[in-house]
This record gives structure tokens, C-alpha cells and sequence, in this order.
């Protein structure tokens, strides 16, 4: 079934050792990169058992499918099947539901213009740095926490699962490995809210938060001192 309407949904696929995939009619895989069979191999054999498996993402919302591979960037294509996006020497494993989108079919497409001229281009995949999984999880939390994201310390998507890039993300802790992806800053930017941070968004006028509720007037009337009502009864008294 496939998702539709505004529904954000994560697609995943596991890779394989061998050339064996669910393929489409004419027996291709769509335009979907394929990592290198020795290495799915080492994955799936040593390091699956351990947490650390090989796997490719996708993202769906409003009857497309959205993924991000070496030499080629961010791809849309129009959702057929799923058999048509399976990753070569890849497998479909399961989709999981993060969450509902609000934005608009033109919206959607800045958010991905801005992904795509900025951080994920057609030459900046890196297997650690900057992989589909950097991509789903960032594009998806673009879609998803919206005007969230001008807060000072945004929620992660909680939906999206860890275990996913799990292996590149512990690999870039260990080792400095350059330029790493940071899904709550460049989802901010996709969103266009990097220059609205701190801001209180949920009030009609917006503004900074910080700034506007020291500039905004009480709508409580000044309480008066003991001495002051003394004397305002004194004069009260001495005009009788």
C-alpha cells in the first residue's frame, strides 16, 4: 500500500551481499545507487549482528519518493511502487510513519532546492559524513517540526529510528571526518527558520522571545505602596 497525502513515511532498505533485489517489471531498480557488494557483504555479515547494519532510506510525502545518492543528489521521482525505488543489491525492509506534513506541494519543493544547492548537492555524498540516512533524517525533520525549529534547542523526530545510521554517525564520534551533517541545523535552514532562532513564533505579531516579553507592558495596574495610600488619603481628606 502505497502512502498517500500529506503523510511523511521512511522507507527502508536493507542492503545485501548478494545482486538479489525485488526489481520492477523491466527487472531494474530505479535510479537508486548501490553500495558495493564487498562491502554490504562486511556489514551484513559482521557487523549486522552487532547493531550496525547497511542500510538505504527514502522518504514519501504527497505521491513522491525523495532519496539522495552519490553522484546524483537529491532525486524526486513519482511513487509507481516501492519495488522501483530498491536500492541495487538491496532489499525492501519496512516503512515506518513519522509524521503528518502541513506544507504545500511549492513549499515542500524550496525545502528541497534548499537542501539540494547548499548541503546535500550532486558531489557531497560521503558514505560517514553524508549519506541517504543524513538526508532522509534531515528532509524529514524540515517537513515535520516546521517553526519548531526556531527554537533554541529543537526535538529530534522521535520516529526516526537511530539503529538506521547508526554505523556512520558512531564512526564520525570516533573519527573526525570533516564535514559531518547536523540534521537540526541545515533541516533549519531548509526550513527557512536559521535567522528566526529564538524567535517566539506562536504569537500573531512574532518576534524574539527574549526581547519581546521584556518590551511588553503589563496589563496588571501598579500596585500602590503603604506610604503612597497614606498619603493619597491625607489629600483626599484635606480637599473636604
Amino acid at each position: 500500500m502505497i502512502p498517500a497525502g500529506d503523510d511523511v513515511t521512511l522507507n527502508i532498505y536493507d542492503l545485501t551481499s548478494d545482486q538479489q533485489q525485488t526489481q520492477g517489471g523491466d527487472g531494474s531498480s530505479g535510479n537508486q545507487a548501490a553500495a558495493p557488494p564487498a562491502v554490504s557483504s562486511f556489514f551484513q555479515s559482521i557487523l549486522t549482528p552487532m547493531g550496525f547494519g547497511a542500510y538505504h532510506t527514502s522518504i514519501e510525502v504527497q505521491g513522491y519518493c525523495y532519496t539522495f545518492s552519490a553522484n546524483a543528489g537529491i532525486q524526486k521521482t513519482q511513487i509507481s511502487s516501492r519495488s522501483s525505488h530498491v536500492p541495487r543489491n538491496g532489499i525492501f525492509k519496512e516503512s515506518i510513519f513519522l509524521g503528518a506534513c502541513g506544507l504545500e506541494r511549492g513549499q515542500i519543493n524550496e525545502v528541497v532546492n534548499r537542501l539540494r544547492n547548499k548541503y546535500f548537492t550532486d558531489s557531497s555524498y560521503h558514505l560517514l559524513n553524508r549519506n541517504c540516512n543524513h538526508f532522509t533524517e534531515t528532509f524529514a525533520t524540515a517537513l515535520l517540526l516546521g517553526d519548531r525549529l526556531a527554537d533554541q534547542n529543537p526535538p529530534s523526530l522521535k520516529k526516526y529510528p537511530a539503529w538506521v545510521n547508526r554505523l556512520a554517525k558512531t564512526s564520525t564520534n570516533m573519527i573526525d571526518h570533516g564535514d559531518v551533517c547536523n540534521a537540526i541545523v541545515e533541516a533549519r535552514y531548509a526550513a527557512g527558520m536559521d535567522d528566526k532562532v529564538g524567535w517566539d513564533l506562536s504569537s500573531s505579531k512574532g518576534g524574539k522571545s527574549a526581547s519581546g516579553n521584556a518590551t511588553q507592558k503589563s496589563g496588571k495596574k501598579k500596585e500602590l505602596t503603604e506610604a503612597q495610600k497614606a498619603a493619597l488619603a491625607k489629600l483626599k481628606r484635606t480637599k473636604k
